[in-house]
């Protein structure tokens, strides 16, 4: 998708947002924050980053599991950077990928990094298609939404199930040996002719991986599973700082069916506009005003800033300082 369309879409995001704000009344809008105040809103910023600390342990556990001398520390910080990409460019969140196996890779090797963030990839979109599926699943007992969002949530789990299952055979078959034959037959010859030997390399580090560390694996699907209620914890703390009626299965409905819009709307850049209309529109099927949603909205839109921020600033100061940009270790399978 060109810059253009990407700039289009960008810019209708932010005229819905401003259309929503608008039609809400900007004086309720101010007045809410005004009572949840600066302070609420760096709470949720630093109550998320246990999230974002179980999502960077579900990747450190499969680097620590085959000894790679690195901190868990150093892996957050390759992982910050990256997912500040992911949160902002239109990539189906692949974005940051190489980001976190260059922050890495002179002391993980790049063969073996690009393998961990391969499994982490993987054991990320599983945990959240089971995320999903628990949450789908339980709104059932508790609300009645709308038939649209049901069905709609019903495909994308049902096509979520199947890529999951799909990419893993892929995996054990060769996913990078395939490619690199694919982009030969595109003509690329020259520049895959060089990365064919890594390309083999990777694909038996990830096999081996699945034949041989079930635990690790599955640590970091429960990780990456855990991570995704931060979304949850975040939205009742949300509800207790503007005196809302807090409640577990109306956190978990609006965060389920949030992610569900995120994964269809992928292709707009941040999700602007998007992300905030989905979740005004889910506070409202809850029983909860229209207001109370575009606000959280926004906080939480503020909350994902701080983060990209901090992403930005890492990756800056990274390259500045030449962090990964050379240097490597032996060999090493992950």
């Amino acid at each position: 998708m060109s810059k253009t369309i990407h700039f289009i879409l960008g810019a209708a995001g932010l005229a819905l947002l401003y259309w929503m704000a608008q039609q809400i009344g900007f004086d309720v809008l101010k007045e809410n924050f005004l009572r949840f105040g600066f302070s609420s809103t760096f709470l949720l910023i630093a109550v998320y980053s246990l999230a974002q600390i179980a999502f960077c342990m579900a990747w450190f556990v499969l680097l620590k599991d085959q000894k790679h001398p690195i901190g868990f520390w150093r892996t957050f910080y390759a992982y910050a950077a990256g997912d500040a990409l992911n949160m902002t460019v239109p990539s189906g969140n692949l974005a940051g990928e190489p980001v976190k196996i260059m922050l890495i890779k002179n002391v993980v090797n790049a063969e073996s990094a690009l393998a961990s963030v391969t499994v982490y990839k993987f054991a990320d979109f599983l945990s959240m298609t089971l995320f999903l599926l628990a949450g789908w699943g339980l709104h059932f007992f508790f609300y009645k939404m709308p038939a649209p969002w049901v069905i709609g949530g019903g495909v994308i789990l049902f096509g979520m199930t199947a890529a999951s299952v799909l990419f893993f055979f892929i995996q054990q078959k060769g996913f990078f040996l395939r490619l690199g034959k694919l982009l030969h037959s595109l003509g690329l010859e020259k520049w895959v002719e060089s990365k064919l030997q890594s390309a083999h390399i990777v694909d038996e580090a990830v096999r081996k991986f699945y034949d041989s560390h079930h635990k690790p694996f599955a640590l970091s699907v429960f990780y990456n599973f855990l991570a995704w209620f931060g979304g949850v914890l975040e939205i009742m703390i949300f509800m207790r700082l503007l005196n809302l009626p807090v409640s577990f299965p109306a956190a978990l409905t609006v965060e389920t069916f949030s992610l569900f819009v995120n994964n269809i709307s992928f292709f707009v850049p941040a999700r602007i506009g998007v992300g905030e209309g989905a979740r005004t529109l889910l506070f409202v099927a809850l029983g909860y005003t229209k207001d109370a949603g575009l606000s959280y909205g926004i906080v939480r839109r503020i909350r994902e800033l701080a983060w990209v921020g901090i992403g930005f600033l890492i990756l800056f100061f990274s390259r500045r300082g030449g962090n990964g940009a050379s240097g490597q270790t032996p060999r090493a399978q992950i």
